[in-house]
């Protein structure tokens, strides 16, 4: 059986031998128990144990514990949760041992961890001593962070314990204890929120970045659908395959390389191509543009599967005779004259897939990265790998169905790895593949960023208390510790109040004091744990927000890159179409409609495009894709971007408008694309025009890599120029061609470069994510910066600015003053009240207590907040705030200080904070002038701080005035049976308000 020697509670039966007792045979509670930090112990050992020690010898036990305990690893009991239920019928906090089972992680091969599923916080599981949710718990001992802070506070635990038990001589313990209950259960549920935030921050920044590798292929292969569809309608090709028949061999040789050649000029353009290849019906090799290839013939099933009829294209991926065998990523569409026509034959594009893809893995993973990202099929086989080292392709990995980070063994290593399916871009969602991104487990939590320096170290300490980042739980956290550290303050507080009282009386204090010393250390010790603790979670949500913010700006920027790539290829192919050459090399009305006709459906397949126009060497415009657009006919362009347009070298060389704003677009901004068209002996004849419709599309952008789920103006996103010009945007508030507020606060990047930082707008500060372009490709690729170049700033909001206000605090109120002065003495118990320092004689001080509920009184004057029953005695409870003539603090909070008065009346004093106890001479008390005693009549005397307070002062307030004050008001006290009623009372709807302090006011005297 437990002994309750220590002041435990009940008796309790220990389930299990710590196997690192004592030599004595004494035992430790289990954490959590109401008994931990009360010996266990045979009864041998109690009998021995009944000898109250000397206070030399707790002295030096105490001194040697306490500075001990600081460089000690282990105290070497036993933690695990093996009370009774009868005990943990107290606490509440009994959890039967953990049973390992079949299901047990350590004997699986993967395992679902889903630390951002709150149905998986109904479980916690013990780990070192400590309960930590289940979904958390079995990673904690790779979390080097949790772990220090872990040690650290356990061995402060131990302290405390130690703490407890020689409080018991000092009259303390019960405010020792019970402090020491809350300090547990904030340790528990402190740890387990740092797992909590630890796993969720590398679950989402592993979620991130497989959604981003996927995305961006899929929006990649989603053009790819387009261009297969277009190529397969070009006249050249389409005349090729109809002329065959009638061609000799010389003809077909000559006729079949200048097809070749025309490919070439296509891959020029659109290099994420490696091969085109013409196909008759029966698969037979017509032209390619790879001649090293020595396949004449296509056997596979796709052919016939893009001959069907509604068949727009085919998507295949794998091993194709006709590639020699080579794995590759290739799309197919039939050839037809037109829509209603017959097909002719078949067109394979062979996409660059593996240089695709060793791309976007550079991107996403950088020097030093220990993640892997891979790219998936529906089985689990790798397709492509950012580190063939680690996961080879053609390896095959066991996930779980869904996107919750799990726990997989791969080639002799523990990995943590998640997987995501792309998200559908306009309907098309690609190949059924998925992004990966996997960490090997030793070293997912060290690499969080956490150790570098943030834009999050500037946040204000309770600036994330009341943001949405923090569920209900993480906000209590810093209340939790407030509470601790108001506790421990009572503490002292109450403990030099009895000490100066007593050494008034002639008593030896020594060991009191020694004691409250080694609370008030140990309690500094506890703050600052807390403090940083606490301070490092804050760290990490922001930090998390920050990265995602960049991340999602890095997103948005490269796929505003990859958009605009291909707008910058479309005007430079177009401009290579025969009938768009004729019209201008024979103009007329028929040339003119054809042409019309040709941009027509060009622009009904590719609908990014506001407008289509062909233009003469004049600038004159000859065809437009839109017939209600045919007012333009004829008319003389004056636009910046048409001198340069016809002046340009060759056919791989565009030309790009500024971002302004146009008639073609209805008088707003967008990008016009243009190239030149040639004729014989490359002569310009004119050039194409194509007007990107960016209002919607760089929109679209934004708001595709906005996060989801995020409050209505909680996240947005931006395009703007270096000068701050607004390209896009997802807010009203920042208009399109206009300058950002807060340009100049942007950092100016280098092309290519990312950024975070905290950016305050409206009352709210953002976490702020900048990325400059840095072109894709071919496309705008150059190191040159240039006052166009465009960055996407996205804002996510961390906080209100209002509601992040530094919460006062008090430090105590240093007298000053020589404690060892001769003379008559006066002891002053200083508090905060108002704002101001005030102090009461220690001599009529009882205790300071955390304010119970308190039972309003109807009909009370403003002052009397109610009240209170303590130790069977009804007092009335005196906001001294207002009874000083000045407004209640709104909701009324801090201590009780429980009073005296010399009548024998007794009094609670509320308060908003506690200061210092200590002892001045009282000829350093002054007593009030005249007009001051006028206007403060409770005050009795003022003392003026010494040196190191900064000259404050205290006003003494006297206490028998303000119980004189009540008397006069003939307040009648209620039993107290009465008070009962009374809280009965105030649970109803008159009850509940009187409770919240708005009860009728009565005039001063």
């Amino acid at each position: 059986m437990c002994h309750p020697g220590r002041g435990c509670p009940r008796p309790c039966r220990c389930m299990r031998r710590s196997r690192s007792a004592h030599a004595d045979g004494a035992f430790r509670a289990p954490f959590g128990c109401p008994c931990a930090g009360f010996t266990c112990q045979p009864a041998s050992a109690r009998r021995k144990s009944r000898r109250r020690p000397t206070q030399e010898s707790v002295d030096a036990r105490l001194s040697s514990q306490v500075d001990s305990s600081r460089g000690r690893k282990s105290d070497g009991y036993s933690r695990a949760p093996v009370c009774s239920p009868s005990c943990a019928r107290q606490s509440g906090g009994y959890r039967p041992p953990l049973q390992a089972g079949p299901g047990d992680w350590t004997r699986r091969r993967r395992d679902p961890i889903s630390p951002l599923d709150p149905s998986a916080n109904m479980k916690q599981v013990a780990v070192k001593g400590l309960m930590f949710d289940a979904s958390v718990a079995p990673l904690v001992p790779h979390m080097d962070s949790v772990n220090n802070y872990r040690e650290a506070l356990l061995r402060l635990q131990d302290v405390w314990d130690q703490l407890t038990l020689l409080g018991q001589m000092s009259g303390i313990a019960s405010d020792i204890t019970a402090t020491a209950v809350e300090f547990k259960s904030l340790t528990n549920t402190l740890l387990d929120s740092l797992a909590r935030r630890l796993a969720e921050h590398t679950a989402h920044a592993m979620r991130a970045k497989a959604q981003v590798s996927i995305d961006i292929l899929v929006r990649n292969l989603f053009e790819r659908t387009a261009d297969v569809g277009f190529l397969a309608t070009d006249t050249e090709v389409c005349d090729y395959i109809s002329a065959l028949g009638t061609l000799d061999e010389d003809q077909r040789v000559r006729r079949r390389a200048q097809l070749e050649q025309r490919f070439a000029a296509y891959v020029a353009k659109y290099s994420v191509y490696d091969d085109v290849v013409v196909l008759s019906t029966q698969g037979e090799v017509l032209a390619r543009l790879d001649g090293k290839v020595r396949a004449a013939r296509c056997a596979d099933a796709l052919v016939q599967r893009a001959l069907q009829p509604q068949q727009a294209y085919v998507e295949r991926y794998g091993e194709l005779d006709v590639l020699d065998g080579r794995k590759a990523l290739v799309y197919a569409s039939a050839i037809r004259a037109d829509a209603r026509s017959a097909p002719l034959g078949v067109l394979l594009l062979c996409f660059r897939f593996d240089d695709e893809m060793r791309g976007i893995f550079s991107h996403l993973v950088g020097r030093g990265d220990r993640s892997v990202a891979a790219l998936l099929d529906e089985a689990g086989g790798v397709l492509a790998s950012s580190d063939a080292w680690q996961v080879p392709v053609g390896a095959r990995l066991e996930l779980e169905p869904g996107a919750g980070m799990q726990r997989v063994w791969f080639a002799g290593r523990e990995y943590l790895a998640t997987h995501t399916p792309a998200t559908p871009y306009q309907g098309y969602a690609g190949p059924a593949w998925r992004g990966c991104t996997l960490v090997p487990l030793q070293h997912a939590f060290r690499e969080s960023g956490t150790q570098e320096s943030s834009p999050a170290d500037a946040l204000p300490a309770n600036a994330l208390n009341a943001s949405s980042l923090f569920d209900e739980q993480l906000r209590r956290i810093p209340e939790q510790a407030q509470r601790i550290q108001r506790g421990l303050a009572r503490s002292v507080w109450n403990g030099e109040v009895r000490g100066l009282r007593s050494q008034s009386q002639g008593a030896d204090n020594r060991f009191a004091a020694a004691l409250l010393g080694q609370v008030s250390a140990t309690g500094e010790r506890i703050r600052s744990v807390f403090e940083q603790a606490i301070g490092d979670l804050q760290r990490s949500a922001a930090i998390s927000v920050l990265q995602e913010a960049r991340s999602r700006a890095s997103l948005a920027i490269d796929i505003m890159d990859r958009n605009l790539y291909e707008r910058a290829n479309d005007c430079r192919w177009w401009a290579l179409d025969g009938s768009l050459r004729a019209a201008l090399e024979q103009p007329g009305e028929a040339g003119a409609r054809k042409a019309s006709a040709v941009l027509g459906h060009i622009n009904g397949l590719y609908t990014v495009y506001s407008l289509l126009l062909l233009m003469d060497a004049q600038g004159r415009v000859v065809a437009t894709s839109r017939s209600d657009a045919q007012d333009w006919i004829g008319r003389r362009l004056d636009a910046d971007w048409v001198r340069p347009t016809l002046a340009l070298p060759d056919h791989q060389a565009y030309a790009r408008s500024a971002f302004q704003a146009t008639p073609l677009y209805d008088g707003r901004h967008t990008y016009v694309y243009t190239a030149a068209v040639r004729g014989k002996g490359s002569q310009v004849l004119g050039g194409t025009a194509i007007v990107f419709d960016g209002a919607p599309q760089f929109e679209a952008m934004l708001r595709d890599t906005l996060p989801q789920a995020s409050v209505e103006g909680a996240a947005l996103g931006l395009f703007v120029t270096r000068s701050g010009e607004v390209v896009a945007t997802t807010d009203a508030r920042f208009p399109v061609g206009q300058r950002v507020p807060f340009a100049d606060r942007l950092p100016q990047l280098a092309r290519g470069e990312s950024r975070d930082l905290l950016l305050e707008l409206d009352g709210a500060v953002y976490a702020a994510g900048v990325s400059m372009s840095r072109g894709y490709r071919e496309y705008d690729s150059s190191p040159a910066q240039h006052d166009a170049d465009v960055s996407c700033v996205m804002l996510m909001r961390l906080y209100e600015t209002a509601a992040a206000v530094q919460a006062p605090g008090s430090s105590g109120f240093r007298a000053g003053v020589d404690a060892q002065a001769a003379g008559e003495r006066c002891e002053i118990a200083s508090f905060v009240s108002g704002g101001q320092w005030l102090g009461v004689r220690a001599g009529q001080v009882q205790a300071a207590i955390d304010a119970p509920r308190i039972t309003a009184m109807p009909g009370g004057p403003a002052y009397a907040a109610g009240v209170l029953v303590h130790e069977k005695e009804t007092m009335v409870v005196v906001d001294l705030q207002v009874l000083r003539g000045q407004s209640a603090a709104a909701p009324r909070s801090g201590p009780l200080i429980l009073c005296t008065s010399q009548a024998g009346m007794r009094l609670a004093l509320w308060v908003e904070d506690l200061g210092s106890v200590f002892s001045v001479p009282a000829a350093a008390l002054q007593g009030l002038p005249g007009y001051l005693a006028g206007i403060d009549p409770l005050a009795q005397a003022v003392f003026k701080a010494g040196e190191g307070n900064n000259g404050a002062m205290l006003t003494v307030i006297d206490v028998d005035k303000v119980a004189a004050l009540v008397a006069r008001q003939g307040l009648p006290l209620p039993d107290s049976a009465e008070v009962a009623g009374l809280s009965a009372l105030s649970d109803t709807s008159l009850g509940a308000g009187l409770h919240e302090g708005s009860m009728l006011t009565a005039a001063l005297p």
